[in-house]
């Protein structure tokens, strides 16, 4: 699907991936070589793809200053996970050795710090000082819910409210602010931009909530490792909803279980207490608030693309 929406945007996406290159580029020959390092092996940039979706969605084109948000995006969610991987002492992501283990953490967490920079330098030159406060938000979002998230780690008590705090501000906070920037510099009137808000909330909700249970689905091909989460002593929404059908003594036990490091416990635990089914429910439920917050725009072929995306997002696949 992300294939699809690339081939859609054709020509503004190549404009995106000149700008990418372009805005990263430096005089500093070692930094030249790790971003070339990134580059190739970037993920599916989602991030971007939905800012210029979004743009296309409520004026049919994407302005320069709509791509110069989507550079944004991805360059900031870049910056998280190049220093996610110092936090987490991750030797790989996507396959790949990280840079913190290539060159080292210090080198991971300045090329992050770039990476952030270039994106903050981005905004200032080519958008005005709304599409600034979009980013700011965001920022300020994302180190408030990773404190919140460690704190809940340590004393094992994340409720449901405390979940969707947490993602709110994860994950979702850079969806809003790449969809809103994307729209609001292609001319998207007051009401599509309250529209665009909140699909773009609910959208990064179910993206985030699909990444989590797929997180407690060993026995699926998805790439990664899974009972991450768990390790890290985070508790997420399928354990949520197990919690939900347990009792008391069986959740006392499995809160010893995460304390000192039986995923395996913590997996039947769930599987048991329908955890994934209650997760999955409340899943399809985030896509299709994001989905009838589509029904106010046009027919197009944006909105057929981001219908799609958030409906792909209940399938239980990698």
């Amino acid at each position: 699907m992300i294939a699809q929406a690339k081939t859609f945007l054709g020509s503004d996406w190549q404009k995106f991936e000149e700008l990418f290159e372009k805005k990263l580029s430096c005089e500093i020959p070692l930094l030249n070589k790790v971003n070339q390092y990134l580059l190739a092996r970037s993920g599916k940039q989602l991030r971007p793809v939905l800012a210029m979706l979004a743009a296309h969605l409520c004026a049919g084109y994407c302005s320069p200053a709509s791509v110069a948000c989507a550079v944004s995006s991805e360059m900031i969610h870049t910056a998280t996970l190049l220093h996610d991987d110092v936090a987490d002492d991750s030797d790989t992501r996507r396959g790949s050795p990280t840079v913190s283990a290539l060159i080292s953490p210090r080198a991971s967490v300045l090329v992050g710090d770039y990476w952030l920079a270039r994106g903050v330098t981005t905004l200032i030159d080519m958008c005005n000082a709304e599409t600034f406060r979009y980013f700011s938000v965001c920022l300020d979002e994302l180190s408030r819910g990773e404190m919140f998230q460690i704190e809940k780690a340590a004393s094992l008590d994340t409720t449901y409210d405390d979940y969707i705090r947490i993602i709110s501000c994860k994950t979702a906070s850079l969806f809003r602010a790449a969809m809103k920037s994307g729209a609001r510099n292609s001319g998207c009137s007051d009401a599509q931009l309250e529209s665009m808000d909140a699909f773009a909330l609910h959208l990064g909700l179910a993206f985030q909530m699909r990444d989590d249970i797929l997180d407690y689905s060993p026995s699926l091909s998805i790439g990664k490792p899974t009972m991450v989460d768990i390790v890290e002593r985070k508790i997420t929404l399928p354990l949520i909803c197990a919690f939900d059908n347990a009792g008391a003594a069986a959740r006392e036990e499995v809160i010893k279980d995460i304390d000192e490091g039986r995923t395996g416990g913590v997996l039947s635990f769930v599987e048991k207490h329908g955890g994934i089914a209650g997760a999955q429910a409340i899943l399809e439920r985030e896509t299709a608030q994001a989905t009838g917050l589509l029904g106010t725009f046009p027919d197009s072929a944006a909105k057929d693309i981001l219908c799609s995306l958030a409906g792909s997002l209940c399938l239980r696949e990698a």
